[in-house]
């Protein structure tokens, strides 16, 4: 396997990458080219990633009034929302055009530059490579989210759970 850059991306480089990206994800909507693939993997920087990797996000609701106003009837004005984000174990991000990506070992995550796992509708997307470095398939996040109320409160705490499902496989070699 060639060794990947020593440090940093050119914009030359992060041109390329962003252009073949796009035609990974939307020349052809039942395969990609290993090429491509080869040349993304080749240019992102590897980067060790820990064993375990966390995020999370804290939603709360600052306090709520409601009451009656003349002539309008009940209202019911919110507090602020806050939220907190964070994580535990991530790799580099690279950011090349619309994406971010991250090398975890080989494999290839991308997400689109305004998504992550904690979007209403993530946009993120997986090239995954074979034991010989041969790309092998396209996944896409699919989260699954959990919200658990506890009873007698406004409480709720919310679980998302993330997985990679099939969206498409590379070109047979030519």
């Amino acid at each position: 396997m060639a060794q990947p850059p020593a440090s940093g991306l050119s914009i030359d480089d992060r041109l390329v990458i962003a252009a073949t990206l796009d035609r990974i994800f939307y020349d052809d909507p039942d395969q990609f080219s290993r090429e491509d693939a080869a040349t993304v993997r080749r240019l992102i920087p590897h980067s060790r990633s820990a064993w375990l990797r966390l995020g999370f996000r804290a939603e709360s609701q600052g306090p709520s009034m409601k009451g009656e106003a003349a002539g309008v009837g009940d209202v019911r004005m919110e507090g602020d929302k806050k939220i907190v984000e964070g994580n535990v174990g991530e790799s580099t991000v690279w950011r090349c055009g619309q994406y971010k990506i991250t090398n975890h070992d080989g494999d290839l995550e991308i997400w689109q530059v305004m998504s992550d796992e904690f979007a209403q509708d993530p946009k993120g997307a997986r090239l995954e490579f074979g034991p010989t470095g041969e790309p092998e398939r396209l996944t896409f996040f699919q989260p699954r989210d959990i919200e658990l109320r506890i009873p007698f409160t406004s409480f709720a705490v919310g679980l998302r759970l993330g997985g990679w499902n099939y969206w498409k496989q590379a070109a047979p070699n030519a």
